[in-house]
């Protein structure tokens, strides 16, 4: 059950933080203005949380301070690529993205708790960090998991900005994903007929324009539901086309419209 009130997150937050300092090599943890150690965690976790919480849709800015090998043995992008390590796998995130402009992953938990979540690297002679063995997955070439991970990670932004009445950027997040539910129609039509070059089309109906009305938030606003109507639909999509690469996907919509009843309750 999704609970967002600022009293969980900062619970979750709190957890979240344990879970990273068992890896050794973490100094410390920022967010905003406040830095979590071990010694003082609880307190400070809570800090950080109140901070930067100004409703239920508020995400979490944190970082990292992370001390590598002064030998090089363990490179700072070999570091960032185990997102595993930190608890973010398929099964306990919904969504992710990296930006390597900025060097940290965009988040969302399945239980509805958003980070974007940097990192910040020291150096000491005698250091030593065990990555252990990455987890494997079994991708199909014609559609990355990165897509996937991406997909649902822009969902869950744009209902936040929707939520927020920032309908501009909503619109645009919403058509983005449904845009890549067309893409991943036009990836399958190139495997059907075995080549990407195609003449002439088939007269293919857009598969998101299927789902489109059975959204049930409804409004008094046509501009919310019409956003609204388009994140549902490519939620639908996108699920029901994945499988199509990965049979043995699991639904993601499931979460996502959990996490979405809550926004609605407490807009």
């Amino acid at each position: 059950m999704i609970s967002l009130t600022r009293q969980q997150m900062e619970n979750e937050f709190a957890s979240f933080c344990e879970e990273l300092f068992r890896l050794p090599e973490i100094e410390s943890i920022r967010a905003r203005s406040v830095t979590v150690r071990r010694e003082d965690l609880q307190e400070t976790a809570k800090e950080a949380v109140a901070i930067g919480y100004h409703d239920c849709f508020s995400d979490i800015d944190m970082g990292i301070r992370v001390c590598l090998p002064a030998d090089g043995s363990v490179t700072p992008e070999e570091y960032m690529r185990r997102i595993d390590r930190f608890g973010v796998t398929d099964e306990t995130a919904l969504g992710w993205m990296f930006v390597p402009d900025h060097a940290m992953y965009r988040i969302i938990f399945r239980n509805g708790m958003r980070y974007d979540f940097g990192f910040e690297f020291t150096y000491a002679d005698g250091a030593s960090v065990e990555l252990g063995e990455a987890p494997a997955y079994a991708e199909n070439e014609s559609w990355s998991l990165e897509n996937i991970r991406r997909f649902w990670f822009v969902q869950i932004q744009a209902l936040a900005k929707l939520y927020r009445r920032d309908y501009l950027i909503g619109a645009h997040l919403a058509n983005m994903n449904c845009n890549e539910t067309l893409v991943m129609q036009m990836v399958l039509r190139d495997l059907k007929y075995r080549t990407n070059h195609h003449r002439y089309g088939y007269s293919e109906e857009s598969e998101y324009v299927k789902d489109l009305g059975r959204m049930p938030y409804q409004s008094v606003d046509a501009t919310f539901d019409r956003i609204a109507d388009q994140l549902y639909a490519a939620a639908l999509t996108y699920d029901r086309l994945v499988k199509e690469f990965y049979p043995e996907y699991r639904d993601n919509s499931e979460d996502f419209f959990e996490i979405w009843d809550w926004y609605d309750r407490n807009r």
